[in-house]
């Protein structure tokens, strides 16, 4: 049997210069993800060990995927034609769930220990006489590092490998034969698997000792009669942990930003203004929606917040010439008076034609700090010509706003890029100097740029 005939997934990919949080979710989901270079090459994978390494180390600002990924060249790979034997030692040593699938040169599919656990467990249930199959199936069994545990009809075990020694804490000798205990905090679903005969995968169980485990549950059937089940298991409590904490951050920011809101209006208008993210034809200059962000507003203010609180860390307020405070709000009103067109998902429009000349939004927004939420003259001047190149501003802008004003458009356009375009954004600061590392859909801002605050010089490093 080779590695073509089992059940194979769909790899989870992202390019080199993904953000962390950008593929924490899905690293949560499969336990890896693949990197890949522009060709489909197999750059390195994703786990989520490596993720919460990365996370909780405080060497995740401002990382890539590249930066934190295990080398393909130190992972074990497979072809389609690969003997299943052969594939299925690979697990022994290697720390991944999934072993990627390489077909001349390209990342084509992964193999999940899943499949080769099902496959060889069904051979040993199903070897009644062929007593050099089973015991060649029992011994890559024992190999695998996912737990696995056979039952019979009567809820007695009969196969207990290592690694279920070593999740569960018990010795095979002392388990097999005898009756399956629960030890989850939930009754287990190895009921309803053995009445009604459909195979169960991915089971999120807590266990009493504080655990997570993903378990699956699959009927071995002969006669089309349920036999008994195969179990097996994995220990994601790392995976879950990262999940908390990704969603109280992501809680943590909502209360915090709330509280830097005026009032219940201004979170209303932010959260009902849509964004849409979109696809650009370089072409035609067209835009095809492909997704409609019914907060855009909401999430673009927050990122804009987050892309400053980089820059903040790296020691950006620490220039004269620039106010924390003014900026925060300034950000926080600068599209408050923005009005969007609806538009639908596969809608291609002139983005020139289909919305507001961004100026017009920019004097709106000003108005309505001023005289609904009296917001000082720093900020009004800022919202105000925020969509103004340099050569546009009126002679009485104050010059000394100058260094906020690029300060904010850069933030600006590089949280609109995030919301709209889930671009991959990378910061450093040196002084004055602003280096912008940016993977972008649209070509115009797919490029690296150095912009001097203070003197409003901009330099381009390279353009993909």
């Amino acid at each position: 049997m080779k590695v073509k005939d089992v059940e194979a997934l769909n790899p989870v990919t992202v390019d080199p210069g993904a953000s962390l949080e950008s593929l924490a979710s899905a690293v949560m989901e499969r336990g890896v993800v693949y990197v890949l270079s522009e060709t489909g090459g197999l750059l390195g994978v994703i786990t989520g060990s490596k993720l919460i390494s990365a996370l909780t180390s405080g060497y995740a600002r401002g990382a890539t995927a590249q930066d934190v990924m295990i080398p393909a060249e130190s992972l074990p790979h497979v072809g389609p034609d690969t003997d299943l034997h052969t594939a299925a030692g690979f697990f022994e040593s290697s720390c991944v769930p999934e072993i990627p699938v390489v077909e001349n040169g390209v990342l084509v599919a992964s193999l999940p220990q899943r499949s080769v656990l099902m496959t060889f467990s069904s051979t040993v249930a199903s070897s009644k006489g062929n007593r050099y199959h089973e015991q060649r199936a029992l011994v890559i069994l024992r190999s695998l590092h996912e737990g696995l545990i056979m039952i019979d009809k009567d809820l007695i075990i009969r196969e207990f490998n290592p690694a279920a020694e070593r999740l569960m804490n018990a010795k095979a000798a002392d388990r097999i034969g005898q009756k399956a205990v629960v030890v989850s905090r939930d009754e287990s679903p190895i009921f309803d698997v053995m009445k009604a005969g459909k195979a169960r995968y991915n089971v999120i169980t807590p266990l009493a000792d504080g655990r997570v485990f993903s378990v699956n549950y699959v009927p071995m059937v002969e006669d089309g009669e349920v036999q008994g089940i195969i179990e097996t298991f994995h220990d994601i409590t790392e995976q879950e942990d990262l999940r908390a904490q990704l969603v109280n951050s992501r809680d943590e920011l909502d209360r915090a930003f709330a509280l830097t809101l005026p009032n219940s209006r201004v979170e209303h208008k932010l959260k009902h203004t849509p964004e849409y993210r979109d696809r650009y034809d370089p072409e035609t200059g067209l835009i095809t929606i492909t997704e409609v962000i019914e907060d855009g507003n909401y999430k673009h203010v927050v990122n804009a917040l987050k892309v400053l609180a980089d820059l903040n860390t790296k020691g950006i307020m620490s220039l004269l010439g620039i106010s924390k405070d003014v900026l925060v709000q300034s950000i926080i009103f600068h599209d408050l008076g923005k009005s969007q067109p609806q538009l639908e998902i596969g809608q291609t429009v002139d983005p020139k034609k289909a919305f507001e000349f961004s100026p017009a939004h920019a004097a709106r927004s000003a108005d309505i700090a001023s005289h609904f939420y009296h917001k000082e003259a720093d900020v009004i001047w800022l919202i105000r010509y925020h969509h103004h190149k340099e050569d546009e501003l009126p002679p009485d802008f104050p010059r000394h706003l100058m260094p906020m004003l690029r300060l904010l458009q850069l933030v600006d356009g590089l949280s609109a890029a995030l919301t709209r375009r889930n671009a991959h954004i990378k910061l450093d600061v040196e002084g004055t100097r602003v280096t912008v590392y940016e993977r972008n859909g649209h070509p115009d801002f797919n490029k690296s740029r150095v912009v001097d605050l203070f003197t409003g010089d901009a330099t381009v490093l390279n353009v993909d």
